[in-house]
């Protein structure tokens, strides 16, 4: 949770709130202060501020005060209590704290845990465990690396087979059309990204290489005459593309023209109104020649002929 203090308390709101959009029908159960949580959190930082001011220490301001781990479970298992749910919390950050060196309960002391029970079927059941990151008034990096999310599965799942008998090795879920979980889905995302930005850092790699033989190539009188070339091409293409957007809307209104036209021909040959008739064939012939010039297929002079014996009377 980056944003200092104000990311941390805003998120915490953020789980209590009934408010939300996205907590519309979630049943809303504090299993561990979070408010606490976040007091004690804010004096650790405190702390470690006084102790570096102290040793006469500057910079090393930390942003993230808080590291937030979710841990769902599938509706089709069965579900704990939320004395369980507190449970799977408190083994979790035990997990944690060993993998990083820490003292279990002093971790726990700056951890609030917020369970959202989702009676819908489109949302699972989850936990947040929100962990502090300063303990001791020392920040510890590795609570934010994927050690820290290794230990916390590993002790979810140990939990779970444990208390509830339920193996996620042996777990199959129902529906393969179901959406990707967000994890895995950020996890697509990421990859996407990094994937995209090779490719531009590969093209701007090449890109450099070709301006650099240009540079090469030309003197400076030279590169600022091919400067010159390239701005007078640029002109040329934007005034190619003015004259094309103003061609198409000159096409388009005669196209909408046109529509106009043939509809009041049909009024005029439903009235029996002969002159309206004629005039209007006239004005049609006329419009349908301009689309012609324009590189519109319309109707030929045969064709023309034959409306013309078919309307006039």
């Amino acid at each position: 949770m980056k944003k200092k203090d104000e990311g941390l308390i805003r998120y915490t709101r953020y789980l209590l709130s009934a408010n939300e959009p996205s907590h519309a029908a979630t049943n809303i159960h504090p299993l561990k202060d979070p408010r606490q949580a976040t007091r004690n959190m804010l004096a650790e930082h405190s702390i470690r501020q006084a102790e570096r001011r102290r040793a006469g220490l500057s910079g090393g301001g930390v942003r993230n005060y808080a590291q937030s781990y979710v841990f769902a479970l599938p509706k089709d298992i069965p579900q704990p209590t939320k004395k369980q749910w507190a449970g799977i919390a408190a083994r979790a950050v035990k997990a944690i704290a060993e993998e990083n060196e820490i003292d279990p309960q002093k971790l726990w002391d700056v951890t609030g845990v917020v369970f959202h029970e989702e009676p819908t079927k489109s949302k699972n059941n989850h936990i947040h465990v929100i962990v502090g990151n300063i303990v001791d008034g020392k920040y510890h990096k590795g609570l934010t690396q994927k050690k820290s999310i290794y230990a916390s599965k590993q002790a979810f799942n140990d939990y779970m087979l444990e208390i509830l008998d339920v193996d996620n090795k042996n777990y199959q879920a129902l529906s393969e059309g179901r959406d990707d979980p967000l994890w895995l889905a950020r996890k697509k995302q990421a990859e996407k990204e990094e994937k995209t930005i090779i490719e531009a850092r590969k093209k701007a790699r090449k890109e450099i290489k070709i301006a650099q033989l240009w540079k090469d190539k030309y003197n400076k009188a030279g590169f600022n005459g091919l400067k010159f070339e390239m701005m007078l091409k640029k002109r040329e293409i934007e005034e190619k593309e003015e004259k094309l957007s103003e061609d198409s809307e000159w096409l388009l209104s005669k196209i909408d023209n046109y529509v106009d036209q043939c509809k009041r021909l049909l009024k005029y040959v439903e009235e029996e109104n002969d002159k309206r008739v004629n005039s209007t064939i006239k004005r049609i012939e006329k419009t349908e020649l301009e689309l012609e010039k324009a590189g519109l297929e319309v109707p030929n002079e045969e064709e023309r002929q034959s409306r013309r014996r078919k309307l006039r009377p």
